[in-house]
């Protein structure tokens, strides 16, 4: 190779040359071989650098072709036009995922499947890494085909498609929301809502700061979306959108204040408006008061309401009577300045969790049945120790564990069961 200047293959075909191939009369078959490689190479050369030559080309082999096999056949491949463009969820494999969003705004999404793997090997697994501060808000299963619906602070509405979530793992926290929604500066997540034909109940009623109330047909949110969402409620000045529920058309309604009001009142007292209308008024406020959440009554459940001084109470949702709407209510809680003001309100029933917040990173878990029941104009019992300055911030109902979540799932195709009627307080 270094004397001759011979590639590496042509080094090994001179060596797997038999010495009765030296000969004078095979070295000469070898010439004409090469000679006739290169004339073939120049001819070929020729036909790629003129497009007349090829198209003729081409012409000949498919005369060819036709006068070899066309003869008396009916043509077999039907040619049709196409049905429909070809989208890109039609390449994506339908899939049962567990969705995780957290209080602080992060989301990712896992299969089921991850989570039915680990239970079988018995010893459990790690969760999701979360600060001291943050927790899993919200938590449920949905296809890969189904769309999530954010609803924010400022009456918008966006969507996106499950498998447009980022697909995580079990330790880690996800994405930030703000980092997959247009959002404006300060715009907040105040609910989502997972569907797939917009069926799941029969109206959205959407609940504002400032007492105002709206009842829409869930369909109608069932529209293309814009690039930065679109409108769900007209808000005011200075007003934002509290919670978001499902309805049926002939649930009670409930609303309470930061001042320790409350008001009870049916949903048929709101008429249907469409999507960009800001709603009928739902609460009567006094001076500097505000509503801090919004459910669906339900006489079974007890309202539990807890103050900024972490003082809190359980009153039977009976106790709230049926009012019409638009007034200022009953008292929920006798307020005191030791007392505070309230900083959420949930309906709950032995069994549920729920988490208390402070503005200063504690965060405290309990059994709701361990906080005391009492009745509605009375000033609650001591719930949460505060340091300092400290107040409570907001509370939540703590979400179904992930694992759990995945193992109802697992069981197979079942009805939805409603979402339970949590009133709870978004405010951060």
């Amino acid at each position: 190779m270094e004397t001759f200047d011979l590639s590496e293959i042509q080094a090994q075909a001179i060596l797997d040359l038999r010495l009765q191939r030296l000969t004078g009369l095979e070295r000469k078959r070898i010439e004409d071989e090469y000679a006739d490689l290169m004339e073939r190479i120049s001819e070929l050369r020729a036909i790629l650098g003129d497009e007349a030559r090829i198209n003729g080309l081409i012409r000949e082999e498919l005369l060819e072709i036709k006068q070899v096999y066309g003869k008396g056949d009916d043509r077999r491949t039907e040619i049709v036009a196409a049905e429909g463009e070809l989208e890109l969820e039609d390449l994506i494999a339908e899939e049962d995922m567990v969705i995780a969003i957290t209080r602080s705004g992060y989301v990712k999404r896992l299969p089921v499947t991850t989570y039915r793997e680990q239970r079988r090997g018995g010893i459990g697994v790690m969760g999701m890494d979360l600060k001291d501060e943050d927790y899993i808000e919200h938590l449920f299963v949905a296809s890969t085909h189904d769309y999530l619906l954010f609803f924010t602070t400022v009456g918008k509405v966006y969507r996106l498609k499950v498998h447009e979530l980022p697909l995580g793992t079990r330790q880690s926290k996800g994405r930030a929301i703000i980092n997959l929604l247009p959002f404006a500066q300060g715009e907040q997540v105040r609910a989502v809502i997972a569907t797939r034909e917009f069926k799941e109940a029969e109206y959205l009623v959407l609940a504002t700061r400032k007492g105002m109330i709206k009842k829409t047909r869930f369909e109608e949110y069932n529209t293309p979306l814009k690039a930065d969402g679109i409108i769900a409620i007209k808000l005011r000045d200075e007003d934002s959108l509290v919670d978001v529920l499902h309805s049926t058309g002939n649930e009670d309604i409930i609303l309470v204040s930061r001042k320790g009001q409350a008001i009870r009142f049916n949903e048929k007292n709101v008429r249907p408006m469409g999507r960009a209308t800001s709603g009928v008024k739902g609460m009567g406020l006094r001076k500097e008061d505000e509503v801090i959440a919004a459910g669906i009554a339900d006489d079974e459940l007890d309202m539990l309401v807890v103050t900024d001084q972490g003082y809190g109470k359980r009153t039977r949702m009976k106790d709230y009577p049926i009012k019409g709407r638009g007034g200022l209510g009953v008292k929920t809680v006798q307020l005191t300045k030791a007392r505070g003001q309230l900083a959420g309100a949930l309906a709950v029933r032995d069994g549920y969790q729920v988490m208390l917040i402070s503005n200063g990173g504690t965060v405290i878990r309990m059994p709701a049945e361990e906080i005391k029941r009492l009745g509605r104009a009375t000033q609650g019992v001591i719930v949460m120790r505060l340091r300092g300055d400290e107040q409570v911030s907001s509370i939540a109902l703590v979400a179904e564990s992930d694992e759990a979540v995945a193992a109802d799932a697992a069981e197979g195709p079942v009805e939805p069961e409603p979402a339970p009627p949590a009133i709870s307080d978004k405010n951060e």
